[in-house]
């Protein structure tokens, strides 16, 4: 299966996110991101067998055993290439910890991720804001909410169609006392 890790957002922040990347749509040459893909990516695995799949959530469960809840707001909107981005803001250190925990996980099933690239932020929209001052005031209802960062999501693509669609396939939550033969698939 293709797998990438991801943190993806409370249900009240997808909504909101969403509703930002709708407003954004209404700009010329600006697409809003598919309801699936509103995550904050940390690392693709790339294609990875279901065992192997289910040996990295028990690593990354042992990697983030003691980890707390953390608290990221939105901060900022941004241009990345062609993403249109939210930057969050928070206990940045310990999201770039869980990202590394990610990338320690991976080497347990011998796949190599590029640690460097994790960036704190969901992609909301594609296109370009040229012109368009991006800011907190840009960001709406978002501005000044926060939310709790607390399981990192193993997130499978599946083509149907020609048409690629996202789900979790692992959710572990942070602070469980290791991996204990639990089973961490959602679907």
């Amino acid at each position: 299966m293709m797998l990438r890790a991801a943190f993806v957002p409370p249900p009240e922040a997808v909504e909101r996110l969403l509703a930002l990347g709708d407003r954004l749509a209404r700009l010329p040459g600006i697409r809003p991101v598919e309801p699936d893909r509103v995550d904050v990516p940390i690392a693709g695995l790339g294609n990875v067998v279901d065992a192997d799949a289910h040996r990295f959530a028990g690593l990354l469960a042992e990697c983030l055993s003691d980890l707390e809840p953390i608290v990221v707001r939105p901060a900022a909107l941004e241009v990345h290439g062609e993403d249109v981005t939210v930057r969050l803001d928070g206990d940045l250190p310990a999201l770039s910890e869980v990202a590394r925990a990610v990338g320690i996980a991976a080497q347990g099933i011998r796949v190599l991720v590029d640690r460097r690239a994790f960036r704190p932020a969901v992609v909301v929209g594609s296109g370009s804001l040229a012109g368009i001052g991006a800011g907190a005031d840009v960001l709406g209802e978002l501005a000044g909410t926060s939310w709790l960062v607390e399981d990192v999501d193993l997130v499978r693509t599946r083509w149907s169609g020609g048409v690629a669609r996202s789900e979790t396939a692992y959710r572990i939550r942070f602070g469980l006392d290791g991996f204990g033969g639990r089973d961490f698939r959602t679907g």
